[in-house]
Parts: C-alpha cells; structure tokens; sequence
C-alpha cells in the first residue's frame, strides 16, 4: 500500500471522528447557538470513512424534522449548493425516500439556460450551484438537467474575453455577467491568490462525469479547457483550500486521460492538508475567525476530497 496516500485516508477519518463528536442524541446536527443549516456535507463525509450507521441516523433525522414536502430543507433557504450536497450524501446511501424529492425540488431551481441561481431569488446564475447541481442530476440519472447545466459551463468558457478574470455568472438567458454589463459582476483575478478557484474546477468535474455517462469525447475536450485554465490562476490554484473541487476534478481528468500533471496537482493539494491539519482534525480556511461551524465544514468537505482523490489514486498504482 502506498503510504503517502493512506496518510490521505487517514487524515480525512480523523476530520470525521472529529465530525462525529457534535452529531446530537437524536441523530441530528443543530443545538443550541449553531446555525441551522451546516450539515448538508457531513452524510457524504462520513460514509467516505465508514460511519455509514451515523449517516442514516443523521438522514432519518433530517427526513423526519427538516425535509419539506416539495424536497427542500428547512431554513436552507433554497440554497441549491447546499441541497446538491445533501442529496448526493443520501443518494450514495441508497436513501431514494430523500434524494428522489431533493432532486425534484433541484430541477424545478434551473432556468431555460441550464443555469442555476444560488438562490431562488436571484437575479444571476452561477458557477457554483451550476456545475454541483449538474453532478447530482448525473447521480441520479437525470441526463437532461445535467447535459445542459455543462453545456451553460461551457457557453460561460465560450463568452470569456478578458484574461485577467475569469467571470463565472450569467443572466437568466445566459449571457455573461461582466463588470460591464452587470454592476455585481464576480469573477477570479488571475494575478491574486486565494481565489474561488472552484469556480474553474466544477466545470470540469461535471464534465469528466459527464463524458463517463455519454462517452461523447466533446465533454472530455471541454474538461481539458477547464483544466489548462487553472495553468493560467496564481500559483496556489491547487494548494488553497478553496482547491478541493479542484482536487477531484483533477483526480478524475487524471483517471480519463493520464495527463501527469493532473495526478501531481492532486498531490499538491492533498500534500497541503496533511501539513495543515490541526490537532482536533479539520483545518484553518482564510483568514478570519476559525469557528466551531468553520471547522466542522472545513472537516466535512476535506475528507470528501481525501477519499475520493485517495481512491483514485490508488487505483492507478501498478506492482
């Protein structure tokens, strides 16, 4: 066994045992002074690392305190990011009661374009909720909703002109959202560092998985535009710890093409987690106040990308 990549493994099962200590009596994960709507990643996590029986009682909870009829969390406010996640937790788990309706209430969020707003009410598509959205439509079969949340990532490749910034929101039709054209206009400085580079790596996560479920190689072509962009970024594209995404996206464009470069930016990334990793498990991300819900999270998604990029890895050693 390779030691460097089950120290991967290693460091995200101390992120979830650290996790593991807030999950309440009653299987749930809100108390007293903690906001309400922090445990979206943590079914996922933790069934990366094997506490499978903690992830259904978290779910069971969720479906019998949380869950709304038309497959929304309570006081998620729509947030279609953090639903994305909740439902791949529980998809991955078999727990079709629950997924089937989040996915429901997810495709009912996305407009004519394929785009998703983050909320609701907002007035501009991005990214975010685009791309992870687009992943869990591939989960649970849904080809539609996914084949055109990728085909809006790359129309948001197709519009940029600027090199400097890379914008990653759009109108309801689609059309880019620069600082021209739209005065709340976000986009990635290529010259600074701690960017939200998952804004480039989800995209081509998405289309990884994608070119996987079709075989259609004009995915796997668009991938790789997402991922020479990266090469363009500040050099802590894979190293930030906004690089998870990124870190799979990689892992997976790694598994489907081979490219060397892809398999040491993974390491680059999972490098960066062990040297960081604090005593209690989870990690320091940015630069403000470490919070008791910044850690949990930083915990909850670490061990995603641990696992998954550990696995990957693995998979391709020979001898």
């Amino acid at each position: 066994m390779n030691e460097r990549i089950e120290r991967y493994r290693q460091a995200g099962r101390k992120a979830v045992e650290f996790q593991l200590q807030h999950q309440q009596p009653d299987g749930g994960y809100i108390w007293e002074g903690f906001v309400k709507d922090a445990y979206h990643k943590q079914t996922y996590s933790w069934a990366m690392a094997g506490a499978y029986d903690r992830a259904h009682r978290l779910l069971d909870w969720a479906k019998a305190n949380t869950l709304q009829p038309d497959g929304q969390l309570k006081d998620y406010k729509g947030d279609a990011y953090k639903h994305a996640w909740f439902l791949q937790g529980a998809h991955r788990l078999g727990r079709f009661d629950i997924s089937y309706r989040v996915m429901d209430f997810l495709a009912s969020c996305q407009t004519l374009s394929g785009g998703f707003p983050h909320f609701p009410g907002d007035a501009l598509c991005r990214v975010l909720p685009t791309a992870w959205t687009g992943v869990a439509a591939l989960w649970m079969g849904r080809m539609q909703v996914a084949e055109k949340a990728a085909n809006w990532c790359i129309r948001v490749l197709d519009q940029q002109k600027d090199p400097a910034k890379f914008y990653y929101q759009t109108t309801k039709d689609g059309s880019l959202a620069t600082l021209d054209t739209h005065p709340k206009g976000q986009f990635i400085d290529a010259a600074k560092p701690m960017q939200p580079y998952w804004e480039v790596g989800l995209p081509q996560m998405l289309l990884c998985r994608l070119f996987m479920a079709t075989g259609e190689r004009r995915y796997l072509d668009h991938a790789r535009r997402f991922f020479e962009l990266h090469f363009t970024l500040h050099d802590d594209r894979f190293t930030h710890t906004g690089s998870g995404k990124t870190s799979l996206a990689n892992a997976l464009y790694y598994q489907l093409t081979g490219d060397e470069r892809a398999r040491d930016a993974v390491h680059q990334f999972c490098d960066r987690l062990l040297e960081t990793q604090t005593a209690e498990g989870s990690w320091h991300v940015g630069t403000g106040e470490q919070s008791l819900l910044t850690r949990i999270d930083a915990a909850a998604e670490f061990n995603v990308w641990l696992q998954e990029d550990a696995a990957i890895l693995a998979s391709k050693l020979t001898g």
